[in-house]
């Protein structure tokens, strides 16, 4: 378990705490903005430690001061570690196996990604493309499935240290998902996919031939989608 606060800022209860608010569902919400469809809801006060550690602000409240929950950003909530709290990659990891995606839900899809990212992150607001290798913060890398979700057995889908990598927003995951680049033997190529955009090619040129940092624990899943775009 971990303590999280923040203060409110202004008006008549300026300087006194607010607490992650429990909401009518009995989720507690991490977000980047005040709008609902950035919501991510978790289960937990360990969970939404884990999502705050990587980037997310949350929706808090105090019920004495009778006012409505608010969005407090990242940056001004504290968290204090109690004794024998859970190691964050065993909530995340927890956490992400719970997750039923086999529905049509938009918001286990989001909580399931955000624990994952958080997991890849390993604590940290910002990480590095699998792809191109350049920094990104975490509002702007996807926890990109190395092999289709659907396609995954069972085991697979709890495998979150190799069957998912960090991909960025700026082309890296689309052109993996979409089959235009995959990975062999470690290394990034090019797949037979047809491109006619010179734009693409130009993209597709600048990270051919990087290597993957995570070519040992996720080989199997990088030749699944090899083989299933170079037939």
């Amino acid at each position: 378990m971990t303590n999280i606060r923040a203060q409110i800022a202004r008006g008549d209860h300026k300087g006194k705490p607010l607490f992650p608010h429990k909401h009518a569902d009995g989720k507690y919400v991490a977000t980047t903005s005040r709008f609902e469809e950035d919501y991510v809801r978790v289960d937990s006060v360990d969970e939404l430690k884990a999502l705050i550690e990587s980037g997310f602000g949350a929706r808090m409240s105090n019920p004495d001061t009778g006012n409505a929950p608010s969005f407090i950003v990242n940056k001004k909530i504290q968290m204090e570690e109690v004794e024998h709290a859970r190691p964050t990659a065993e909530i995340l990891k927890s956490a992400s196996h719970e997750v039923d995606l086999d529905g049509d839900s938009r918001s286990k899809y989001r909580k399931e990604q955000s624990l994952l990212r958080a997991y890849l992150l390993g604590g940290k607001d910002s990480g590095r493309c699998t792809i191109c290798h350049h920094d990104f913060p975490f509002d702007m890398l996807v926890a990109a499935h190395l092999k289709k979700r659907s396609e995954c057995s069972a085991s697979e889908k709890k495998d979150i240290a190799n069957i998912a990598a960090l991909m960025c927003k700026t082309g890296c995951d689309d052109l993996y998902e979409q089959g235009y680049l995959s990975v062999r033997d470690g290394e990034v190529v090019k797949t037979k996919k047809e491109v006619t955009s010179a734009k693409v090619i130009e993209v597709l040129s600048q990270v051919t031939g990087n290597r993957v940092a995570n070519w040992e624990g996720s080989s199997a899943y990088y030749q699944w989608h090899y083989s299933k775009f170079n037939k």
